[in-house]
């Protein structure tokens, strides 16, 4: 579920033209072989492969959900068909118009007409890249520019005082006193379930969350595009839903973190009333002996292990202690370890502190932000909380 995270607007992504997230089909799902579904009135399913049913066999894969159009003729994905748009170099998305082009072209200062020119041949041209004559570029990987650099924290939380927004999870911070580096965190189960459901969220989600300051290269503009082009005097998205998808996209089900601190909501599972049958049934490898009955289909949460139709559960085993590095790699923690760490670094016993520190929404948004953009995420987070709360 971790590596391999379900999308939740997979099946409309199907459709795409190039679809990055092929590897994985929206529509399997897996059940368990010694289960005789027909003849009882609620069979369970798992849209997650390896999950055990609770006679401990795992589950395998019984067939796919029938693909349904859900494109009427001509639209896209997520835009209406018929349209042209304009996608200038940072990736701000909008209708191709002549108002766009030129508020485009005075944004960038260009005032030369005959640029006008090549770009009306680009709307006119099936083949505007080959029409046109593109300097190539001379960036280097070394001129590309430091994202570091670039981490600014996330405004507190509304609706939360001080106070209690570092009371929720305590860690424990060894730092360096000379430099205020941090060399790794010490912390339960509930802080690596936070940091390991940065893995499972959709990227619009994590952009508004971060109030449209992610960092994360051109994505903010695709943001922002889509709010624009979801206006009231435009009619490019197609519908409320597919906005929703885009600005506010939720978890596949059963995906949220056991602790959520960020909340984003799950989509439904599927199920309902249907004609069940038994593995076999659903297979298609052979025809059933039994009478198939009319029952309820439900999916089964992977992360518990029995059968259970409930939200929740974690990705950790509780009990164990983690250490987490700066740049959040996580192992389990042992004195050992933490030993060997700081000699690897260099630094004397005396030259070290530890600290202990709050984890609420505010520093959890905080340390989303800093695992895009920063190799030095704890440093980046707790040393800044430590200079706003020392002004």
């Amino acid at each position: 579920m971790l590596l391999n995270p379900l999308n939740a607007a997979g099946l409309s992504c199907e459709d795409l033209v190039v679809n990055v997230d092929d590897k994985i089909n929206p529509r399997r799902f897996y059940t368990c072989p010694e289960s005789d579904c027909c003849s009882k009135a609620t069979c369970y399913y798992s849209s997650v492969p390896s999950v055990r049913c609770s006679c401990g066999k795992e589950m395998s894969y019984a067939g796919e959900w029938e693909k349904k159009t859900m494109n009427a003729a001509g639209d896209g994905v997520f835009v209406r068909g018929g349209l042209k748009f304009i996608v200038s170099d940072e990736l701000r998305v909008m209708p191709a118009s002549t108002g766009g082009v030129l508020s485009l072209f005075g944004k960038k200062g260009i005032k030369d007409g005959s640029v006008l020119n090549l770009l009306r041949r680009t709307l006119i041209s099936n083949t505007p890249l080959t029409d046109l004559f593109f300097k190539k570029s001379s960036m280097n990987e070394g001129d590309l520019p430091n994202r570091d650099g670039m981490f600014q924290l996330v405004p507190k939380c509304e609706g939360h005082d001080e106070n209690s927004d570092c009371e929720e999870m305590k860690v424990k911070l060894l730092r360096t006193k000379y430099n205020g580096r941090f060399v790794h965190m010490e912390c339960d189960e509930k802080v690596v379930e936070l940091l390991f459901s940065f893995l499972t969220l959709p990227v619009g989600a994590v952009i508004k969350f971060l109030g449209k300051n992610s960092s994360m290269g051109c994505f903010d503009n695709l943001y922002e595009s889509v709010e624009s082009l979801c206006s009231p005097e435009s009619v490019c998205i197609k519908s409320d839903e597919h906005k929703s998808m885009l600005l506010s996209p939720k978890l596949a089900p059963f995906f949220a973190a056991k602790m959520q601190r960020l909340k984003i909501e799950e989509t439904v599972s599927r199920g309902g009333v249907t004609k069940a049958g038994c593995h076999s049934c659903f297979r298609k490898t052979a025809n059933c002996p039994h009478e198939v009955n009319i029952a309820t289909f439900k999916e089964l949460n992977p992360k518990f292990p029995n059968k259970m139709t409930e939200p929740g559960g974690g990705y950790a085993k509780g009990q164990c202690k983690f250490m987490v590095t700066d740049d959040l790699n996580v192992s389990l923690f042992s004195p050992l370890a933490a030993v060997h760490m700081v000699k690897e670094l260099g630094v004397s016993i005396g030259n070290l502190k530890e600290e202990e520190v709050g984890i609420g929404e505010t520093q959890a948004l905080n340390l989303l932000k800093a695992a895009l953009c920063s190799e030095t995420a704890l440093t980046k987070v707790f040393s800044s909380n430590r200079r706003r709360h020392a002004s």
